[in-house]
């Protein structure tokens, strides 16, 4: 729709005017026939693709030229206010010509409108007021800088109210000031008109210029400046709350060490952003879609497959969003992100979950990949999302690579980080629990290969009796070939060369498998709670009244064992592993033990 406006007699208030018809009919711009209750007719032209719009304009003087002025100094006009609104396109001949008429509201006086030019440094620019005496309060027209390489073609205008009493004579705040803003968005803005600011709610935002009174604020957000309502954001911090520059001496925190400081905590949000814009195509591009098409992924497929991905993304999130509202991003070298990452200390525990769940999902997808339509449906799930042509196994390899990286990137900071710098304390601190998560992440991940070492160790062994391994048990300690006598209460005995394999909760003897390798055949089992394990010193042993040499006994209900070593070195072996058996191996929980068996199955199936 093409729009013109021109000023009601109260001079307070802009009204727009268009046309109707084919043909524009410029004398109802006559300022003769025009009246407040003139009523005000919208008519939308068509045309079609290729055709040009030239609409009956007067040309000598009068109609629709002594309302519109080609303004060819952009500098010339007052800076741009609360409402706007895009310019008109007039002759349009094609897409790559076009002449832009700028409207202009022409002064009932003759005097020439006073101008201030603005350099880039100021979005906001003081606007011209004149006295009473001379002018009556009116409503300006005005437009941005030229329009920036990338914009589409036309330019923005603005309508600002202004008025004689000089409201607007303080001018405008420097962008370059040192004092701007923190704020940060509470609602999501998009951004209609180029010079807009987009974001989301939860992005950090320096306020450049507030000194606007029409509410709207000048800032910059993730490489992007703009325009935005202040209503749509709450400021966290100025500038005064930020250490300053020269805050640290030159002798503690020399130029090189600042530059490198600056560089790392650059690197670390660069790649803290890209790694939360790919989970958010993981979860939002693949894990959603897969959830919609239940006729092909069922609830554990798809948790086969993502594991708890959705929440490492939440999680950081929120992690990106505490790092944007620490960052200072006129010095970066001031920046103290620490405490950001002990605040989600206890979060990055979810990985171990993820991490262990690897296999699984990598076993999930060898085996749909090789389904045409499976192979199609992530192929048009990523080309959607426009991700890089990997594969999803590829995309759901980052979060296990990602979380060994924090230690390092941290420890690279610290060393760029003087002790007198106020994040030292709390970047070590950061670093230590970091390296604290890689490391519960390795010991849970060793503790499911153990309980996987169980299940595969049970199926080799023929003629078992009784309740899986897996039901209390989380590690086999210790195994070997050992000479075993057994005593029950009803006096049964016996003796022979067995083979001894020690758990956390339980011993089983077994014999050898003399046709199969790696194969045993079932004897007995015992638990080990509420039993007694005894050092059995050399000479006779008075409960089996025989002479005994490096052997330890295993008493409980019912029944007792004595074993005897081939050396006195084998059998401290045994006597240590018996004793740490509770301290070093806690109880597998229930996650882990179904991490294990769907690894196992998973494994077994591709």
């Amino acid at each position: 729709m093409y729009c013109l406006v021109r000023r009601s007699p109260a001079g307070d208030l802009l009204l727009p005017i268009t046309y109707s018809g084919s043909e524009f009919n410029p004398n109802l711009l006559d300022p003769t026939q025009m009246t407040p209750s003139s009523p005000i007719i919208y008519a939308k032209p068509q045309l079609t693709r290729g055709a040009s719009f030239s609409p009956s304009i007067s040309t000598n003087g009068g109609g629709l030229r002594r309302y519109l002025v080609i303004e060819e100094n952009p500098d010339s006009l007052p800076d741009r206010g609360r409402h706007s609104m895009k310019l008109p396109r007039f002759y349009a001949r094609s897409k790559a010509d076009e002449s832009i008429y700028v409207p202009e509201l022409i002064r009932q006086r003759d005097r020439p409108v006073r101008s201030q030019k603005r350099s880039k440094s100021q979005p906001m620019a003081p606007s011209p007021t004149d006295s009473d005496e001379d002018y009556e309060s009116v409503q300006h027209i005005s437009r941005g800088d030229g329009p920036a390489e990338g914009w589409p073609r036309g330019c923005r205008c603005s309508l600002q109210s202004t008025s004689s009493s000089g409201s607007r004579s303080n001018g405008s705040t420097d962008v370059s000031d040192s004092s701007a803003m923190i704020a940060e968005a509470s609602y999501d803005h998009v951004a209609l008109l180029p010079d807009e600011l987009p974001f989301a709610a939860g992005d950090v935002i320096s306020v450049l210029d507030a000194s606007s009174q029409t509410g709207l604020w000048y800032g910059s957000c993730r490489d992007s400046q703009g325009w935005f309502p202040a209503s749509h954001v709450r400021v966290v911090s100025g500038a005064s709350s930020r250490p300053s520059s020269t805050s640290l001496s030159t002798d503690s925190f020399p130029q090189a060490m600042r530059t490198q400081r600056a560089n790392v905590v650059e690197e670390l949000m660069n790649t803290e952003r890209d790694y939360v814009r790919l989970l958010e195509n993981i979860v939002q591009g693949f894990l959603e879609q897969t959830r919609r098409r239940s006729e092909l992924f069922s609830p554990q497929r798809v948790r086969n497959i993502f594991g708890n991905i959705q929440s490492i993304y939440l999680l950081h999130s929120k992690l990106l969003r505490d790092l944007e509202i620490a960052l200072d991003p006129m010095n970066p070298e001031n920046t103290c992100l620490g405490s950001a990452f002990l605040r989600n200390k206890q979060s990055f525990s979810i990985y171990s979950d993820y991490c262990n769940n690897r296999p699984v999902s990598c076993a999930e997808l060898a085996a749909l990949d090789r389904q045409p339509i499976y192979h199609q449906f992530f192929q048009a799930c990523r080309l959607l999302r426009g991700m890089p042509n990997l594969a999803l196994e590829s995309f759901l390899l980052s979060p296990v690579q990602k979380i060994c990286r924090y230690s390092l990137q941290l420890s690279e900071l610290l060393k760029a980080t003087p002790e007198s710098h106020e994040d030292h304390s709390a970047l070590e601190a950061a670093e230590r629990a970091m390296r604290a998560v890689a490391a519960q992440i390795n010991d849970r991940k060793r503790r499911i290969e153990a309980l996987q070492d169980i299940a595969i160790w049970q199926k080799n062994v023929h003629g078992w009796r009784g309740p899986d391994l897996l039901e209390n048990n989380s590690a086999m300690l210790r195994s070997g070939e050992v000479f075993c006598r057994s005593v029950t209460s009803n006096s049964n005995q016996w003796s022979k060369d067995v083979l001894l394999f020690l758990f956390d909760q339980s011993i089983v003897i077994c014999k050898k498998d003399l046709i199969k390798k790696n194969f045993y055949i079932f004897k007995e089992r015992m638990s080990l709670q509420n039993t007694h394990v005894l050092d059995v010193k050399d000479g006779k042993e008075p409960t089996f009244n025989v002479n005994v040499k490096n052997a330890f006994k295993v008493s409980g209900a019912g029944r007792q064992y004595l074993f005897t070593c081939a050396d006195k070195k084998t059998k401290s072996a045994w006597l240590a592993a018996f004793d740490q058996r509770g301290l070093a191996y806690p109880s597998a929980t229930v996650e882990e033990k179904r991490l294990a068996i769907t690894t196992l199955n998973s494994l077994k199936l591709a």
